[in-house]
């Protein structure tokens, strides 16, 4: 029992690693993109070149913004590459949801028992029966 728990915590470590190095290749992609956003502004260029001019500049740019962008998000990255940590917590979290549902018969049988409970302080005995 020991050793799957020690073996899930060095899965846990590797799984935290992992995506602290995919959002930090993330940040890399970003500056990469914000360090060639001058030469996208550069309006000299923007006047007077040519369509696929201005498109092989600003390309380079979306691209690493947009992987940039997407690799600091990482979830897609991580869950693919640890798909049975994000099972396991789904279905945790499915087996919540039934538990967290009856708290209404729940709710309405405390309402009973508060009102008997009230009835035999008061030494009124509780009337079910509708009056008219």
């Amino acid at each position: 029992m020991k050793d799957t728990q020690q073996i899930m915590k060095r899965r846990d470590i590797f799984r935290d690693i992992f995506s602290l190095a995919v959002r930090i290749l993330g940040l890399v992609f970003l500056c990469l993109g914000l360090k060639d956003v001058p030469a996208v502004l550069d309006v000299p260029t923007i006047l007077n070149g040519d369509k696929v001019e201005i498109l092989s500049t600003l390309l380079p740019v979306v691209f690493n913004l947009a992987v940039g962008w997407w690799l600091i998000g990482g979830g897609l990255l991580i869950r693919r590459a640890y798909p049975e940590v994000y099972e396991h917590s789904n279905a945790q979290v499915e087996r919540r949801e039934p538990a967290s549902r009856p708290f209404q018969p729940q709710e309405s049988a405390d309402m009973d028992t508060a009102e008997r409970r009230l009835a035999s302080l008061v030494g009124k005995p509780r009337d079910n029966s509708p009056t008219a």
